[in-house]
């Protein structure tokens, strides 16, 4: 079986992924972008700062050339792409927030890209939608960057991994069946970690069970709540399985619980909608290794970099996205950076010591059943984009949950009803209410929550 195994990886890597990027994707060039990606990550400190400073400089000539809203605010904050000597430089430069996109998004994209990008949305982690697109080149060095740091604990494409991940939508028509097919030759299988009852999380040990998989991609609190479901009823009967985490911070206590149930090896990435994986832990668990080569990050606060140990706003440039540059994306987390040092494994990519937001509370259902939050971004994040606004997601002592909910002019009760009805098969029958508001306002620390969950 394992040689059987091997033997298939060995001939997905090598035949069927550069027959696939070839010609169903058109001659995309992920595979070249990972092959040099895998010699850049050795480079000393100082090559790699080189590097992302030379990527940098190109991103923000072409966005002044091409792009109108940079072009306007490179003229008035007075910044020459040709002047700048590190990221420091880039501290003239205001964040660009959710609420700038939506009302410059026309601006936002190149008129070069328009008609040729992808376009994807987000329901984001405070609750605010957020649509932006890329170019098609940005995507072959998203999934590129995506296999490097995840090929760091022992994942391989074509060999089997078990995604226990919050399915938004049924796959259908012919992106359904383009996207079944790939997942197919990766060996790869699904499985909807929103429903965390009885049935559906024996339904998933079972499929470890007989996919025998090589590693486990997972959002955290449902695979932490999984883990608990098997260690509580004696089910693990499987060798040490790597597990990749992401989604959610990995705090101390979900990443033992996950360790006790699938073995020592789970690995914390950090990542978003609007730029893919930005951060990932390698074998030495030392900090998460950024993607230096594809993304900036900057920690700020009030747009200005903070010490390495303070934690601060996440900032992000995508340094390959010239369809809808996003330069200095304040993407609504906070992180705290780790001093410049080599990691034990000898990388001296920069590295996150941690990411402190993002983690939705879990609701309860009738019989006490976890229920992630993180179910309404997932449920929300495509379809509501034309309209919702903001949402709030309330559970009352009770356990009746209360949805609130601020539209969009395009909003329509036949759309909004489509939407909401896919809840009934994750809130286990706990009564739903919907109140439409104008604004919903912050907490008294004046930060926004989207999952509340009230405590009697």
């Amino acid at each position: 079986m394992q040689v059987a195994r091997k033997l298939y990886g060995w001939t997905y890597q090598r035949l069927f992924s550069p027959a696939w990027e070839r010609w169903v994707r058109h001659r995309r060039p992920t595979l070249d972008y990972l092959a040099i990606l895998e010699e850049t990550q050795w480079l000393s400190r100082q090559e790699i700062q080189l590097l992302q400073l030379q990527n940098l400089k190109q991103l923000l000539s072409y966005a002044k050339d091409h792009v109108p809203y940079y072009r306007q605010l490179f003229a008035k904050v007075g910044l020459e792409p040709n002047e700048v000597r590190s990221a420091a430089d880039l501290v003239a430069l205001p964040p660009l927030t959710r609420e700038l996109i939506r009302e410059r998004y026309a601006d936002l994209v190149s008129p070069e890209h328009l008609g040729r990008t992808i376009k994807k949305g987000t329901s984001g982690s405070t609750g605010v939608p957020l649509k932006f697109e890329y170019n098609l080149d940005s995507e072959a060095w998203r999934i590129a960057v995506r296999i490097r740091g995840y090929r760091w604990s022992g994942y391989q494409p074509g060999l089997p991994v078990f995604y226990y991940w919050a399915q938004a939508a049924p796959l259908a028509g012919a992106l359904g069946r383009k996207i079944t097919l790939d997942r197919a030759l990766k060996r790869e299988i699904y499985h909807d970690s929103m429903k965390q009852d009885e049935a559906s999380m024996l339904d998933a040990v079972s499929a470890i069970r007989s996919h025998k998989p090589r590693v486990i991609v997972c959002y955290v609190q449902s695979c932490a709540l999984l883990s608990r479901f098997i260690l509580e009823r004696g089910l693990r009967d499987w060798d040490d399985i790597p597990v990749l985490c992401g989604a959610e911070p990995l705090l101390p206590a979900d990443r033992a619980v996950i360790a006790k149930a699938f073995g020592p090896h789970v690995y914390e990435t950090y990542g978003s909608r609007e730029t893919m994986l930005i951060a990932s832990e390698c074998s030495r668990h030392e900090g998460m290794h950024l993607q230096e080569e594809n993304i900036l990050t900057e920690i700020a606060l009030d747009g200005r970099p903070v010490a390495a140990g303070e934690i601060g706003d996440v900032l992000v440039t995508d340094l390959h996205n010239y369809g809808m540059p996003l330069i200095r994306y304040q993407n609504g987390d906070t992180a705290v950076m780790m001093k410049d040092a080599p990691c034990g494994c000898g990388r001296e990519l920069g590295r996150l010591a941690r990411v402190d937001g993002r983690r939705a509370d879990t609701m309860s259902d009738r019989n006490g059943k976890p229920i992630p939050g993180i179910v309404f971004h997932v449920l929300f994040a495509d379809a509501r984009q034309e309209l919702i606004n903001q949402f709030q997601a309330v559970q009352k002592p009770t356990g009746n949950v209360h949805l609130k909910i601020v539209r969009c002019p395009l909003f329509t009760d036949a759309a909004f009803k489509t939407v909401v009805g896919r809840f009934d098969q994750y809130l286990g029958g706990l009564p739903l209410s919907v109140e439409f508001c104008e604004k919903i306002s912050p907490g008294k620390n004046g930060k926004f929550k989207s999952i509340v969950v009230e405590r009697a």
